[in-house]
């Protein structure tokens, strides 16, 4: 019996497609963080804060939780010296970003970030703006705990990704924010269906095949 090779391929993909899983978006561990917006006081703040989950309960990394209000020893959130820039952030693998959960700066609500566009890129060179992305963050009461924004759009490939700061919210010399921590997953490779189950697919693309001949020799008559 010949079996078209179209048939075939479409059978195994509906069969990869069975056999590969599905992982839910998690929590990114292991994310480094920089910018070019300097620090307002090394001695009070501190960028590496904003993502090792500092001021977070048990100072861990977590998408919930209540941030705790503001401290310099250690120092649990970040300012930089200009009110606008680029912070960029390393995931150190590439994931299916889905979200991210985002405390402001809470300890003068005019420095918190307002105007925001954030972006994702592969290589840290080339960033493009993640549709359904936040344009604003919003502010916070000082100095107090608070509960983070939390942020879900359709997932993007990402490395990186990067939030140009486009205004605070009226400080004219600083800008910061608390922590952020985003959400996604490894991408899943498509999983090679057994021998066995390859075989039931080639024989399934057959029979389509058989089936629609059979069909087509009948119309002729």
């Amino acid at each position: 019996m010949n079996v078209k090779p179209s048939l075939i391929i479409t059978a195994i993909s509906l069969g990869i497609g069975v056999f590969a899983p599905q992982a839910k978006a998690a929590l990114i561990t292991g994310v480094t963080v920089s910018t070019d917006m300097g620090n307002f006081d090394p001695s009070q703040f501190d960028l590496d804060a904003t993502v090792n989950g500092v001021g977070l309960p048990g100072n861990t990394p977590a998408l919930t939780g209540i941030h705790a209000a503001f401290t310099s020893t250690p120092p649990n959130i970040w300012a930089g010296n200009q009110a606008t820039g680029n912070i960029t952030f390393d995931l150190n693998d590439t994931y299916d970003l889905a979200g991210f959960s985002f405390w402001n700066y809470n300890n003068a609500s005019t420095i918190g970030i307002q105007g925001v566009t954030v972006q994702s890129s592969t290589d840290g060179i080339n960033f493009t703006t993640i549709p359904g992305a936040p344009t604003v963050f919003q502010p916070t009461d000082n100095p107090e705990p608070e509960v983070p924004e939390q942020f879900s759009f359709t997932p993007v490939t990402a490395s990186f990704v990067q939030f140009i700061v486009n205004s605070n919210y009226g400080n004219p010399v600083a800008t910061g924010f608390a922590e952020v921590q985003f959400d996604g997953t490894l991408p899943t490779p498509p999983k090679t269906p057994e021998p066995t189950t390859l075989l039931s697919l080639m024989l399934f693309g057959g029979g389509l095949f058989a089936s629609k001949s059979l069909a087509n020799h009948r119309s002729k008559k």
